[in-house]
């Protein structure tokens, strides 16, 4: 009788030790989600600004723009850093 009691002494403490840990896993991919959809939205508006300065540059100039005005070009690099780490914190194959 020992032995079965001791087993479910060492299940029910492992089971305790798993049910914190799930605990915190739970808040963990809470405010990872949280993190995501703030950078999401950071991003939302870096888009718009770069869209905004995309089309002052194309409406003060004749010609193509062979370049983009540095503000534009920081912007794209912002929005594609931003987007491959929103894509790294994703599950493979989303």
């Amino acid at each position: 009788m020992t032995d079965s009691k001791d087993l479910k002494d060492v299940l029910q403490r492992d089971m305790a030790a798993l049910r914190s840990a799930r605990e915190e896993l739970r808040l963990q991919l809470h405010l990872a989600k949280a993190d995501v959809l703030d950078e999401w939205k950071k991003l939302e508006d870096s888009w718009g600004r770069v869209e905004t300065e995309l089309k002052r540059v194309g409406d003060h100039t004749k010609e193509p723009v062979k370049e983009l005005g540095s503000a534009a070009r920081s912007l794209l690099d912002e929005l594609k850093r931003g987007y491959a780490r929103i894509k790294a914190q994703l599950p493979p194959g989303r």
